[in-house]
């Protein structure tokens, strides 16, 4: 089993390549891939994210837009000054109540998902999209939901979800712990 340095070094080589960018050899399917990763491996997986995208575009002239979710909603509460209400309504009340509050706010999972939202304004055509804060933003925000959320909206260019846990054949796993609900339209990026 290769390291996930080692599997970062082929994922730039494997996205610095214009037939990825051309989605050669994948049918009619939608160009979703996922590059799932030891989570103790998180720190460095943000470190390298930017070498990365700098690669990528000064070697195809192709940007790269990178979207961390968990950066997302925290906007959403910072924006309509909501951080503060929450931190007292956790004391008062308890984490579930605040969780649920929290997730009807961002209607996650609903037509009119913040998060969704967010990604579709300010999305580019031109550029291949990274998805990450998975691991941040759950329980909030669950990675099988901005997937198929983001399905009829990322049409152009590759999607990549990066995603600190298991995905094999359908299945993901968050933490190595958690099961999400399985996810059939998106491919592994690089074998472990």
């Amino acid at each position: 089993m290769r390291t996930t340095n080692e599997r970062l070094n082929e994922l730039q080589a494997r996205i610095s390549d214009n037939q990825f960018l051309t989605k050669q050899g994948l049918g009619n399917e939608v160009s979703f891939y996922i590059f799932d990763y030891n989570p103790a491996d998180e720190l460095m997986v943000r470190s390298r994210l930017p070498e990365i995208e700098r690669y990528t575009a000064n070697k195809l002239d192709t940007p790269i837009k990178e979207f961390n979710i968990f950066d997302i909603a925290t906007r959403f509460f910072e924006e309509r000054q909501y951080m503060e209400k929450n931190y007292q309504m956790e004391q008062m009340k308890d984490s579930f109540t605040l969780y649920d509050r929290m997730q009807r706010a961002l209607k996650t999972a609903t037509e009119r998902d913040e998060v969704i939202k967010y990604i579709r304004e300010h999305y580019e055509d031109n550029a291949i999209t990274f998805i990450t804060g998975v691991g941040s933003a759950y329980p909030l925000v669950r990675a099988h939901t901005v997937l198929n959320n983001l399905q009829p909206i990322i049409v152009q260019k590759p999607l990549i979800l990066f995603y600190p846990g298991v995905y094999e054949g359908n299945k993901l796993s968050l933490f190595n712990q958690f099961k999400d609900d399985n996810y059939y339209r998106a491919f592994r990026i690089v074998e472990p």
